[in-house]
């Protein structure tokens, strides 16, 4: 069967009905909101305890942990009770304190003095991980110290701290540790205690520890962030500036002086959504399941600007809360799903935006760029990025998904000539051979040569989503669309297979190396030669680690992405269509269980851009809000609970649940026509499967449950062969088509 645009990795589901052209309007409904819908069964307020959305937009740290001379620190999750007071003295430690939010939050921090005394200057900075809210100084000793001295010059005193403990570590000999009591950061001299007990030689290293205050921001892409640093005269309001994503704030005297607070809070500054702002929601009897739906939903929410902020006058969708803050055309494929799942309408307008970005910068050749607005060193609107041909494709793949989701026929027309641009762009790419030669990046960051077998397969879902809008138009162009795929299919079958692997290779220059991505799609798009699908999930699976799959043997991007939940999404989303359930939810368990756990120490109720091989982070700029590792959100909505866009808007719909053990689920998806519902409960002991859907008025869909050999099913009360050629059984299924109206489906075994 051939897959939708929502498909890709964010989902798997079936290319069917066409819509009507796109003159007509019925998807304009999604622009004013959709219809209600009554009082039922389905609707259950057990889901709103999982949302991470805060409550206000004052948002206050949740726990707090003084270092040097700090009274009440405690004072400050309450915002109440005694001052909270920082004091340093010259020599000493300065003082500081560590707020934990207990989760990602992003906007501005603000501090209330009461009192100040002396002529202290305060250091505010925020990190998304603890580990890195400190960054310990790695230098050298540039001049010999004789023993008994107690004042060493270094190559560079970046990152010194009074109160410190440094350590001198000369080559074959022991290690000496003193503490920092002052330092020079012009002339480049440490001043340490006691004494050094013998002579320190030229080229020792030298380490501290825990290190300095430091941001894991990056300044230079998001052109926000970094140290707040004030100096305050006396009582009053302090506010820092914009900080797009952290967990955790420093605030440090750093100079003499003492400051007294009565609160240190954030005004919240990204999409604050509370359950009132869900318009799609998710709940099954598996927790960590449920956990993961919200918190790639809220990981969407940090990725949103609002309209105004950062003197920006238009909302957009940014890859991650902290870096880069920019749009990211890969991204989009799996952030347009989950947010348009999830908020409906509310997030229509940050999509929208988004795209009229890379309207507004293809190039004339038709190349959209990878990221429209990514350097914000010059400006806060950036400037364009056409960081890979693969990237540019991706592109037009997300007004696609713009369109199936909403139905808004009104942009999707006037964005259609572009789509083509980028269509014929993505061609030039194409050897006669019907492969695609690029060498090219895409979201590994490491060049690939030869014919490639993801960049084929990626551009065969091109022109398949392109032929789709195209019937959807009206327009003869789609077949010509659909032949071009064809053929590259049958080329990437008939060239790129490798039996010895018994999957797919690289790409004609790498033909024996494993990957994980192609085989994903091509397991999810049919590419699979017909018997050896699980061939590929076994292969697919010795790429496994404790913490998600690996991209293959020797594979690693140069900046230590190991495990990329990007491509772990599209393996899911392959192992969905596969019909390995099983073999899907414990890839997600393995890739974002870690991220979901609260004692995980990178928790921050939000997903992960990466992981290395530790199932950790190497790098302090690692985003830990990252929207294209959202994929369990919109997968569990329209695998699990299996509800799918088939034609624009949910102008016909699948839902098709793929239970594995979970033994209930149940949820919301908002449509262009309504909210469509459902739940399921699923007892594979007794084979008993229960389904009751509501659906929207002026819709059609398939309802598509498991049957046994001798089950008996029942809609609405009446047999289900009383529906005559509306109910068909294939593979262990029967298929139900249907107008929109409420189905209570059983089927149980005789």
């Amino acid at each position: 069967m051939r897959t939708s645009s929502l498909c890709r990795w964010a989902a798997v589901g079936v290319l069917a009905a066409v819509t009507p052209a796109l003159v007509a309007t019925p998807g304009q409904a999604y622009a004013t909101g959709f219809h209600t819908e009554g009082a039922s069964s389905l609707n259950t307020s057990a889901w709103k305890s999982y949302v991470l959305g805060p409550s206000t937009p004052d948002v206050h740290p949740v726990q707090a942990e003084g270092r040097g001379d700090v009274a009440h620190p405690q004072s400050l999750l309450k915002s109440h009770g005694p001052a909270t007071t920082l004091t340093t003295k010259a020599g000493s430690a300065p003082a500081s304190i560590l707020l934990d939010f207990g989760k990602e939050v992003g906007g501005t921090p603000y501090l209330d003095l009461t009192k100040v005394t002396g002529s202290p200057t305060l250091t505010l900075v925020t990190s998304e991980a603890r580990q890195y809210i400190r960054t310990p100084a790695a230098t050298t000793v540039s001049a010999a110290a004789a023993g008994g001295a107690t004042q060493v010059t270094l190559a560079s005193a970046a990152n010194l701290e009074v109160g410190n403990t440094i350590t001198f570590t000369a080559a074959g000999g022991k290690p000496v540790t003193r503490t920092i009591t002052d330092f020079d950061s012009t002339a480049r001299t440490v001043t340490v205690k006691p004494a050094l007990p013998t002579d320190l030689v030229a080229g020792a290293t030298a380490s501290t520890s825990p290190g300095a205050p430091s941001s894991d921001e990056s300044r230079g892409l998001a052109g926000v962030g970094g140290p707040d640093t004030f100096q305050p005269t006396g009582a009053g309001r302090l506010t820092g500036g914009f900080h797009g994503g952290f967990r955790f704030a420093l605030l440090t005297v750093s100079s003499p002086g003492s400051v007294s607070l009565s609160s240190l809070g954030v005004n919240f500054q990204a999409f604050r959504a509370t359950p009132a702002g869900y318009q799609g929601w998710f709940l099954s009897s598996d927790d960590q399941l449920n956990r993961m739906w919200y918190s790639g939903a809220y990981t969407l929410q940090m990725n949103m600007k609002a309209p105004g902020l950062n003197s920006l006058p238009d909302a957009r969708i940014y890859d991650g809360a902290k870096r880069d803050r920019s749009v990211w055309t890969g991204d989009l494929l799996v952030q347009i799903p989950t947010l348009l799942t999830s908020l409906g309408t509310a997030g229509a307008p940050y999509v929208k935006s988004s795209l009229d970005t890379l309207l507004a910068t293809q190039r004339a050749d038709g190349a959209f760029p990878g990221s429209p607005d990514f350097s914000k060193r010059t400006s806060p609107a950036g400037s364009p990025l056409f960081y890979s041909n693969n990237y540019s494709g991706y592109g037009a793949r997300a007004f696609i998904d713009y369109f199936r989701y909403t139905g808004d026929t009104a942009y999707i027309a006037a964005a259609l000539p572009a789509l083509r641009k980028e269509l014929a762009y993505n061609n030039t790419f194409l050897t006669a051979d019907n492969l695609v030669v690029s060498n090219d990046r895409d979201y590994w960051q490491a060049s690939q040569t030869g014919e490639v077998t993801k960049y084929s397969i990626d551009y065969y879902i091109l022109l398949r989503e392109m032929a789709w809008l195209e019937r959807s138009a009206g327009s003869a162009l789609a077949d010509a669309d659909d032949a071009k795929a064809d053929a590259i299919k049958t080329a990437v079958m008939g060239k790129l297979w490798n039996p010895t692997l018994g999957a797919y290779g690289q790409s004609s220059a790498k033909p024996d190396v494993l990957v994980e991505d192609a085989n994903a799609l091509a397991l999810q798009y049919g590419f699979v030669p017909a018997g050896k699908e699980a061939g590929v999930l076994a292969a697919m699976k010795t790429l496994w680690t404790p913490y998600g799959a690996i991209m293959g043997p020797g594979l690693q991007d140069p900046t230590g992405h190991t495990i990329e939940p990007f491509a772990n999404g599209m393996e899911t989303a392959g192992r969905f269509a596969a019909g390995d359930t099983a073999g899907a939810l414990d890839l997600m368990r393995r890739t974002w269980g870690p991220m979901i756990d609260k004692k995980n120490p990178l928790y921050t109720g939000a997903f992960w851009e990466f992981k290395n091989s530790a199932g950790g982070v190497n790098r302090a700029t690692a985003s830990l809000a990252h929207g294209w590792a959202a994929s369990p959100s919109v997968q569990l909505t329209e695998q699990l609970l299996g509800v799918t866009a088939v034609s624009a808007g949910y102008q016909s719909w699948s839902i098709a649940p793929r239970p594995g053990t979970v033994r209930w689920a149940s949820g919301a998806v908002p449509t262009a026509y309504g909210t469509i519902k459902t739940e399921w409960t699923s007892d594979a002991k007794s084979g008993r499967f229960t389904l009751t859907a509501q659906t929207p008025a002026h819709t059609t869909g398939t309802i598509t449950v498991p049957v046994g050999r001798n089950s008996v099913i029942t809609v609405n009360g009446r047999a289900a062969k009383d529906f005559g050629s509306r109910a068909k059984t294939s593979g262990g299924y029967v298929v139900l088509t249907v107008p929109g109206g409420t189905y209570q489906i059983t089927v149980t075994q005789h």
